[in-house]
């Protein structure tokens, strides 16, 4: 037995608590791919849709491309870090909270993550039941599909960053080529002047609230994008991959949602696409798409579990957390789980406002791998920052009260004020020395 784990370790080996060797490193068309890959799935064609449903074509252009920049800058802020340190999120974000403190951070990051898995996979089944119907006329339980999709998001999610890079190189060009062609299908008979004219048939809403829509979709993703960058060649890769995936390759998606739901009065793209006469293609596609987009959620999840059980290995959390999430899919999660998960998201991009804050202009000299066994205890100024930030999001999210009219950029932003001012007016935090100098001098 301890022959075979031995073996497992060394084949699944993901450098979960430790640095990323350069030779492993990948450049920025593989880290773009695997964060499309998250981005090319039925739920962004479905926030597409509702952006379509209260703007007319040229505001959503706006809010797409706009909440594309925006996560675009803060998915470079944060890999750039993973870059450096070559370090997962929950690792790197031991240098800003300390030991003690980022078991709880961890704990939440990957709750957040590993819950959307499990919300996701009981979508993922009750779609491609739906879509088989259509197709076939006949009637597979959604069980089926659950346990189908949730075996294959873990066996890339056990194996790692590898297997996510493969997985999106054959998935993105697939999808792609398919919502180009959909689209080209279902607009093929207006011309230029009236797709301009297009606009949506249900409530308005602001071009504000479209870019919140835009952002809020993949803002968590941004926040753990060091899960990814820790692989990448240097910081401008990093750079590279997050303007395809954001700020090119999630406005176009959103833009494609929005286009259908415009000219079909629908934002179910999968009869969309069925109807459109793809058939099977479109069935295989669309799981592809939802395998390649899920599956970095029990990935991260598992990346923030490993810090916290320190004893298992992250191929051995991963393949535990897949098997509970299916099961947890097969009871309906999905159904009643997605309001906690919504309060419980509003508080994971406030991390990435403390350690943008910590890094770029605090205590970035103390951040290093060669550093991180002596990490403070606890950092009180990092976790106040992180309680401040969440208490904001929550307040702008579930009351009138606003700043930009983005609930998780409010909170991000006021974490990151917050320890800015701290740093530079308090004294010094940390409850234990960082360095062996420090302890000296």
């Amino acid at each position: 037995m301890s022959t075979a784990i031995s073996k497992a370790n060394k084949a699944f080996k993901d450098y979960s608590r430790e640095t990323v060797p350069e030779e492993k490193s990948h450049s920025w068309l593989s880290m773009g791919l695997v964060w499309s890959g998250v981005g090319i799935s039925l739920g962004l064609l479905l926030t597409g849709g509702t952006i379509g449903d209260g703007l007319n074509i040229r505001e959503a252009l706006v809010a797409a491309f706009v909440g594309g920049a925006i996560l675009t800058v803060v998915t470079s802020l944060t890999g750039i870090i993973g870059a450096r340190l070559r370090l997962s999120t929950a690792m790197a974000a031991r240098f800003a909270f300390g030991r003690s403190a980022i078991v709880l951070i961890a704990f939440i990051m990957a709750l957040g993550c590993y819950g959307w898995f499990a919300v996701q996979l009981g979508l993922f089944g009750d779609t491609a039941a739906t879509a088989w119907t259509a197709l076939t006329g006949g009637s597979i339980g959604s069980w089926l599909f659950i346990i189908i999709g949730g075996v294959l998001m873990i066996s890339t999610a056990v194996i790692g960053y590898k297997a996510l890079d493969i997985l999106s190189k054959l998935a993105v060009p697939l999808m792609t080529v398919l919502i180009i062609a959909s689209t080209w299908r279902v607009l093929e008979a207006n011309t230029w002047d009236e797709i301009l004219a297009m606009e949506g048939n249900g409530e308005p809403i602001s071009v504000g609230v479209g870019i919140s829509l835009t952002v809020s979709s993949f803002i968590v993703g941004a926040v753990i994008a060091p899960d990814v960058s820790r692989y990448a060649k240097s910081p401008a890769h990093t750079i590279g991959g997050a303007v395809l995936a954001f700020g090119i390759v999630t406005p176009l998606v959103l833009i494609t949602g929005t286009l259908m739901a415009m000219e079909t009065g629908t934002s179910d793209i999968v009869n969309i696409m069925i109807g459109l006469g793809w058939g099977v293609l479109a069935l295989v596609l669309l799981m592809l798409a939802q395998w390649s987009s899920n599956d970095n959620n029990l990935y991260s999840a598992a990346l923030g579990l490993a810090v916290i059980f320190t004893k298992l290995q992250k191929w051995q959390l991963t393949a535990i957390a897949g098997v509970v999430g299916i099961i947890l899919a097969l009871m309906g999660i999905y159904q009643n789980f997605p309001a906690f998960l919504n309060v419980l998201g509003v508080c994971i991009p406030p991390v990435a406002g403390v350690i943008i804050a910590d890094y770029y202009f605090g205590k970035r000299v103390h951040y290093g791998s060669s550093l991180v066994d002596s990490v403070p205890v606890l950092r009180p100024f990092a976790l106040a920052a992180w309680i401040v930030g969440s208490l904001v999001a929550l307040i702008t999210t579930y009351t009138p009260l606003f700043i930009t009219t983005m609930p998780v950029i409010d909170g991000m932003v006021s974490a990151g004020v917050v320890l800015f001012l701290l740093n530079r007016f308090g004294k010094d935090d940390a409850t234990a020395p960082r360095t062996e100098t420090e302890a000296a001098a």
